[in-house]
């Protein structure tokens, strides 16, 4: 979603608590947002890490950051729009999320001899890989959240699913709805992730202010990744103890 740094952005005020600490200049980095308040000679920056701020607030042109130990910073800014836009976005990126694939593109996520196993594995991932992709150019928070939509999601995987049945039996239909009774059965607990990231979508709707929501979706979002993981592994070898009959 940030293809780019941001200039320093002027800061007419910074206060934390209540203590006043003066002018300067804000900059935001994939970590952390730091101040550098120009108080008589010196200069005294201000690190607060990202994964501190619970809520982002504005009123006037006052953004207020309220964190997790409770104390608030407020800093004054006349850019203060943009200035929250450029946060909001730093807190909501996308988590990285392949390096929970630890069976995807390995030998370990297709432990047979059958040829059909590295294709079957890239069309099993896709949606989410795709998912993945589209949030990563997404332009906003939200548009990156909603990249990864559960229902759609859901029926992608089900129709790979349905397509692995097809493939090995055709038209013999007691053998292909078994079989994708099967596959489908293994796959519920990614079905019940996907669910999962569904409600915990809804919950954050259209609030990015609220932090603590957007790390919920975002720590589940993690853990759907972390089951596909797992469940490709069981149907790896369910389809594996699957002789091609076509």
């Amino acid at each position: 979603m940030m293809d780019r740094a941001h200039p320093p952005f002027h800061v007419t005020s910074t206060r934390i608590g209540r203590t006043d600490l003066g002018q300067g200049t804000a900059v935001i980095d994939d970590d952390a947002i730091v101040v550098v308040v120009r108080a008589a000679a010196d200069e005294r920056p201000v690190r607060v890490p990202l994964s501190a701020i619970d809520g982002i607030t504005v009123e006037g042109n006052e953004l207020t950051l309220s964190l997790r130990d409770g104390m608030r910073l407020v800093l004054g800014a006349e850019a203060v729009t943009e200035l929250r836009d450029e946060l909001v976005a730093h807190c909501r990126a996308i988590p990285e999320l392949t390096r929970a694939l630890r069976a995807f593109g390995s030998r370990r996520g297709h432990r047979s001899d059958r040829s059909t196993g590295p294709g079957e594995q890239q069309r099993f991932f896709a949606p989410l890989l795709e998912a993945r992709r589209q949030a990563v150019n997404a332009t906003t928070p939200d548009a990156a959240m909603a990249a990864f939509d559960p229902p759609s999601l859901d029926r992608a995987i089900v129709a790979a699913l349905q397509a692995f049945a097809t493939e090995r039996y055709g038209e013999n239909a007691p053998a292909r709805r078994a079989l994708e009774a099967e596959l489908v059965d293994l796959a519920e607990p990614l079905q019940n992730a996907l669910e999962a990231l569904h409600r915990a979508a809804e919950d954050v709707g259209s609030d990015t202010d609220d932090l603590r929501l957007w790390r919920t979706w975002s720590a589940q979002l993690r853990a759907t990744f972390e089951t596909a993981d797992r469940v490709w592994l069981s149907l790896d070898a369910a389809l594996d103890a699957t002789p091609w009959h076509a």
